[in-house]
């Protein structure tokens, strides 16, 4: 078997041959070609293609009988990671002097519909060889369904293969006097209904909570089996944001239990989205209501109530769509592209630093699109984009909205969601922020935390232009995230371009630890019961820290990473040389050039602090934990370019040593600093605009 890779496979381009298939089992398949005719002195071969990266693999073949051919499969186990929409297409290839055509293969269009995916292969776990539930994978062959009719190659999970096979569709659904009773259709086939399961999403297994509803009732209905459950939403401890439901169901046949969800029609999503306003109101003053998936599946929201949360915002958003396709050709002269920061409520990232250099550089020129800042009208940093008011577009406003359905670019730190009211309950709109052309700026570099779950190519949180800030964490991207060397682009970060020392008359430390997803959306109880916050309020209520500032004439900073800026409140400090900032007291980059050093856990300022020759200490009291959430891209013990801790004693320890070499990076850092950075120039905006214009082109 080999493999390389290509571009993207394009199914249109190709004729079609209809195939019977003979027997699909133990990683085998043997197929007939029906009606084919190839040149005889034409080389056949048959080829897997990814549907979005175009990588070709090819499986041994022999041949049992003329017009037959057996091809092994055994191989694709490998690929075990490539789940959900990722597949292969079943192709062959024939080719004859410099000819050279392919052709998709694809069931008899009368059965096409009615075929079943076959199982290929059984039991796949993970390299650790765990064998959980959750980690088995199942290889499966099965005719597409889309226009092309084509049979693929799709590794999943034991519970995907259930919940294509078997129809399981919500029927009704109440949450009155905090009861919540749902009725839906299982189709079970020779599977035997055993519970449903309400689960907090979390990644970490100590996390686990879970409740069982309550049965109420199951009947036949026709060959659907209708079941009635309820949940008292009283007796759930409510932790973070999403929680989902799983239907459990049993095989006699294999003595396996797997769970599937609920899936929404779209008729009842287009009611719960417009109609449907029940909730639950919890003991800590947050709100539960049902949503669906990106999957079209049913789970629970559990968070505060926001301003966007009305029907309010429906109303606006038809008006800016009949303003938008009224006037459609006005829109599209302008040629409008959008920049934003996180939530598009800052002015202080690398969003405003690039939006800040197009304007004072007349970039709007150079790149041929009218470019407009994104942000909420109170926003701390709104004195910042003042002098540029006339580029600038209030958050959530009818014109935001149309300046959204008119863009050709959107320009941003953090995903094409936060150009938007990404929870908004009832939004409808949120479908066209994805459909943006992206040019991701990032917040920080990549290397301490793995987000190709998300950001990768293919996934919610995609772009077209990936911005890097050198060769390694180009390679990273490359390596982990599945896009082209030519979409990722190494030109810095654009707020590094007034990235400069000033901490020479400074006595600053700046603590700035990064956030943890299993504590999203907490509330206050749930956030100061937290290993995290006992460990940063040990900390900052350390004696010993308080002396040895005192000692050494210094103050601390301590800033909280922006989705946890809600519980700054939360820490107590009784010390005049420790300061709790809040979002919109001072820029982050001023924080970061006024600080002589930097204590982080796995935080990605780390490099901004690195670009100024500083030293960083990584306080990592939590590393297991972390690994098992996020995970990174490089060895935490080995490659990080400071000092690494995992108790206060030890942070204390490395802080007093550094304090004592007068704030100096050790050489060993010094050597690794030099190996980071191509652009020092201070002209990483430029660099950037010089990319986005060679993309244009391209595109």
């Amino acid at each position: 078997m080999l493999s390389k890779k290509i571009s993207p496979y394009d199914l249109s381009a190709t004729d079609c041959i209809t195939t019977e298939i003979i027997s699909a089992a133990n990683g085998k398949i043997t197929l007939k070609l029906i009606d084919f005719s190839a040149d005889p002195d034409a080389s056949l071969r048959f080829i897997l293609k990814h549907n979005k990266t175009g990588m070709q693999l090819f499986p041994e073949v022999s041949r049992p009988d003329p017009d037959t051919y057996l091809l092994d499969f055994s191989f694709i186990e490998a690929f075990y990671e490539l789940t959900g929409t990722n597949f292969f297409y079943l192709t062959v290839e024939t080719a004859s002097n410099s000819d050279v055509h392919l052709y998709r293969l694809s069931p008899r269009s009368e059965i096409a519909a009615s075929i079943k995916p076959a199982v290929l292969i059984e039991d796949i776990y993970l390299k650790d060889d765990i064998k959980e539930v959750q980690t088995e994978r199942v290889v499966l062959l099965q005719a597409s369904i889309d226009d092309a009719r084509s049979f693929r190659i799709t590794l999943c999970s034991r519970n995907r293969l259930v919940q294509v096979t078997h129809t399981c569709v919500l029927k009704s659904l109440n949450m009155r006097g905090g009861i919540l009773k749902i009725t839906f259709d299982l189709k079970p086939d020779s599977l035997e209904y055993v519970k449903t399961i309400f689960r907090f999403r979390n990644k970490l297994a100590e996390a686990a909570i879970a409740y069982d509803f309550t049965t109420v009732s199951t009947r036949k209905h026709g060959d659907m089996l209708r079941i009635k459950i309820s949940l008292d939403l009283h007796t759930v401890t409510w932790n973070g944001l999403y929680w989902d439901i799983y239907v459990e169901v049993f095989d006699p046949t294999n003595n396996r239990t797997n769970r599937i969800q609920i899936t929404i029609s779209t008729r009842r999503r287009m009611f719960m989205k417009f109609l449907y306003n029940g909730s639950f109101h919890t003991p800590d003053d947050f709100y539960v209501y049902p949503y669906y998936t990106g999957g079209t599946k049913l789970a629970l929201v559990n968070r505060a109530r926001e301003q966007y949360d009305g029907f309010d915002i429906v109303l606006k958003e038809f008006t800016a769509m009949f303003l938008y396709n009224i006037a459609k050709p006005y829109w599209k002269k302008k040629h409008i592209c959008l920049v934003d920061e996180k939530y598009s409520t800052r002015a202080q990232d690398n969003g405003y630093y690039f939006f800040k250099h197009c304007m004072e550089n007349d970039e709007e020129t150079y790149l041929g699109q009218k470019i407009y800042y994104i942000i909420t009208k109170d926003s701390p940093d709104y004195d910042m984009i003042r002098p540029y008011k006339k580029n600038v577009v209030h958050f959530m406003t009818i014109r935001h909205m149309c300046y959204i359905l008119a863009a050709e670019l959107l320009v941003s730190t953090d995903a094409r969601s936060h150009i938007y009211a990404q929870r908004s309950r009832h939004s409808i709109f949120t479908r066209y922020t994805k459909k943006l052309p992206f040019v991701f700026l990032q917040h920080g570099v990549t290397a301490l935390k793995r987000v190709d779950f998300f950001y990768g190519k293919g996934k919610p949180g995609s772009c077209d232009l990936f911005v890097v800030t050198s060769e390694k964490e180009k390679q990273i991207v490359i390596d982990n995230f599945n896009y082209e060397p030519y979409e990722v682009i190494n030109t810095g970060f654009a707020r590094w371009d007034v990235l400069k020392d000033k901490s020479q008359d400074s006595h600053d430390i700046l603590v700035m630890p990064t956030w943890r997803s299993w504590l999203e959306g907490a509330s206050d109880r749930e956030f100061e019961e937290s290993d995290y916050f006992r460990h940063y309020a040990a900390l900052l209520n350390s004696q010993r820290f308080k002396d040895l500032l005192e000692k050494y004439d210094l103050h601390a900073n301590f800033y909280l990473h922006a989705i946890f800026q809600a519980h700054t409140e939360s820490f107590h400090i009784a010390s005049d040389r420790i300061h709790l900032k809040s979002f919109g007291d001072t820029p982050v980059n001023e924080l970061l050039m006024q600080c002589k050093m930097l204590i982080t856990d796995y935080s990605s300022v780390s490099w901004d602090v690195l670009y100024q020759n500083k030293p960083t200490l990584f306080y990592q009291f939590d590393l297991d934990k972390y690994n098992e959430a996020h995970g990174s891209y490089i060895d935490m013990k080995t490659d990080l370019f400071g000092d690494r801790a995992e108790t206060l004693d030890q942070l204390l320890d490395s802080l007093e040593k550094t304090i004592q070499n007068n704030f100096r990076m050790e050489p060993k850092y010094e050597k690794m600093q030099q190996e980071y950075f191509q652009f020092e120039d201070h002209e990483h905006s430029r660099h950037i605009c010089e990319e986005i214009k060679k993309w244009m082109k391209r595109k």
